[in-house]
């Protein structure tokens, strides 16, 4: 009977120290996997994005040559976040906050400042948390809502903007959403998405599936994505599902115009739809036939413009 103990004994000894050691393992296969994603080897994660976050040459010779101010805010967590400030030569109260996509900077935004200069704005491009001359990490949304917050009060309060949207691209596109659900201290007049995500787990999900080419067995997926669940939430102090896009639409009370490239591969036009269907302010939206992802401006400028303008005008804001 003493023998039975025993092996009684070893044999939970060894299947509580398997259990703590498939955690630890799953813990540091989830972190790297988060900060892969995060910022790391972005490339390897998802090919398609290359990192330009650091390449602000563009931005600083604009700057430089058009007389563009460089503005800077700090946050409520101390960190120092950047922008340009571009004054419309005609006198106006309107501005709008203009926000780049993932792995870039503000100088991916520069093609949307002389349609908003035409349309009778005043234009704001900033650095994302954790990219370009901004500081601090990237958190997906949980802390760059209240950035946007502040940036939204130096827009009413220094600049004297009554009048203030926002335009968000790819990875801007989504935190604009979050926003426009958010209860924000100062309102904006309307939003623009181009090329939002829905659902953050849906990206995560697909890009596991294709780095990992586990492409059938959603037991490994669910698991490393329950793992890197506990990572973001170490790192950010939120979970993704916190963070969708989706959700917080279904609280938004300013006008939103979705827009979307018919070509894109990396988000589906299926994303924009739903976004659309779940939207419970005013919405309109437009499909740019065979454009890739985020790069509607640039293939149909002409478009582009008309487009924003029926908008803003059946919004009442110009």
């Amino acid at each position: 009977m003493k023998n039975y103990y025993k092996y009684v004994y070893l044999l939970t000894g060894i299947i509580i120290g398997c259990f703590i050691m498939a955690n630890i393992v799953g813990a540091i296969i989830g972190n790297t996997l988060y900060l892969m994603f995060n910022k790391q080897h972005v490339d390897r994660l998802v090919p398609v994005l290359a990192d330009y976050s650091q390449n602000v040459d563009r931005i600083k010779k604009y700057e430089a040559e058009k007389k563009w101010e460089r503005v800077t805010i700090t946050t409520n967590d101390g960190y120092v976040m950047v922008g340009t400030y571009i004054k419309n030569s005609v006198p106006t109260d309107k501005a709008v906050l203009v926000m780049h996509g993932i792995y870039q900077n503000r100088s991916m935004s520069i093609d949307y400042v002389p349609i908003y200069l035409k349309l009778g704005f005043n234009v704001l491009l900033i650095d994302l948390r954790g990219h370009g001359e901004s500081k601090g990490q990237m958190t997906w949304g949980k802390k760059e809502v209240t950035d946007i917050d502040a940036w939204m009060a130096f827009l009413k309060n220094q600049k004297k903007n009554n009048i203030i949207g926002i335009q968000g691209i790819s990875l801007g596109a989504s935190y604009a959403l979050l926003h426009s659900g958010s209860n924000p201290p100062i309102q904006a007049a309307f939003y623009v998405e181009d090329s939002a995500y829905d659902d953050l787990s849906h990206i995560y999900h697909e890009k596991f599936r294709s780095f990992l080419q586990v492409q059938k067995n959603d037991f490994i997926i669910n698991m490393l994505w329950f793992y890197c669940q506990l990572s973001m939430y170490w790192h950010t102090g939120g979970t993704m599902a916190e963070l969708s896009p989706l959700s917080a639409v279904h609280k938004a009370k300013s006008p939103i115009l979705f827009l979307h490239g018919g070509a894109d591969e990396l988000v589906p036009t299926t994303s924009m739809q739903k976004l659309y269907d779940a939207c419970s302010s005013y919405k309109e939206s437009h499909i740019f036939a065979d454009s890739p992802h985020a790069v509607s401006i640039e293939k149909n400028p002409r478009e582009y413009y008309d487009v924003l303008r029926k908008f803003l005008y059946d919004s009442n804001i110009i």
